[in-house]
């Protein structure tokens, strides 16, 4: 893992973004990742270069580097075996293995679904949810993303969140990615409101093909509810 670290880094393959958040990308130069030997014997990667100031402080409170990682724990082979799977994470704090393993067995009256932890260290409290889905499955569902059991699987999940003492009003970030081949589409959306993430899902494919027409790198789209609806919306790049 920490090899495969060096590797991204140094590449500049992976990308570098506060909190763990898309919405809150880090401009970054000359950085150099290197593999060392703490005090009590532990290895660890040290990460050294050049981030904007601006970005740094609309970050929020960074006490250091973390990376997220996903723990397979299960896949739901359902109805079309055949079928291209999705990926199903949820933050380990927020949704037990349970919740996790029914939403995906929800969702796999569909496509295939493989369930994951989604393990993170961040100051913010931010209920994650992430589904890789591919642009031919987006074909396959069709308008139907919203009323399919992609959408029953996603509501089960956001109805059985952990309690937690003083975050019963956190919201959900669920993050929707989907790989173009020639580059990324991330749509973010953040409610607490089950009928809001319907709606963006609603119109995702469509949001996905525009985004899409602007070749190459990764686009992060935002969902921005209305009064009857909502629209998606290209994240700004940060000022030069």
């Amino acid at each position: 893992m920490l090899y495969e670290m060096l590797d991204a880094l140094n590449s500049g393959s992976m990308p570098v973004i506060g909190q763990h958040d898309w919405t809150k990308p880090l401009r970054t130069m000359d950085l150099e990742a290197r593999l060392v030997v703490m005090d009590d014997g532990e290895r660890a990667v040290r990460l050294t270069g050049l981030v904007d100031q601006d970005d740094w402080d609309s970050a929020g409170p960074i006490g250091g580097m973390s990376f997220t990682a996903m723990e397979k724990i299960g896949h739901a082979e359902g109805l079309h075996p055949d079928r291209e799977p999705i990926s199903l994470s949820a933050d380990h704090g927020w949704f037990d293995d349970d919740a996790i393993a029914q939403a995906s067995t929800i969702m796999s009256q569909v496509v295939p679904v493989d369930g994951n932890r989604l393990l993170q260290f961040t100051a913010m409290e931010l209920v994650r949810v992430v589904i890789e889905i591919s642009y031919n499955t987006l074909v396959l569902l069709g308008p139907n993303l919203a009323s399919s059991a992609i959408w029953d699987g996603l509501k089960y999940l956001l109805t059985h969140r952990k309690t937690r003492d003083g975050c019963e009003h956190a919201p959900s970030r669920i993050e929707i990615s989907t790989d173009l081949g020639s580059g990324k589409v991330v749509g973010i959306i953040d409610t607490a409101d089950p009928k809001i993430a319907r709606a963006g899902l609603r119109t995702y494919r469509k949001a996905v093909d525009t985004a899409g027409r602007v070749a190459g790198g990764r686009k992060v789209i935002i969902w921005k509810p209305e009064d009857q609806d909502g629209v998606w919306s290209e994240l700004e790049p940060p000022r030069e």
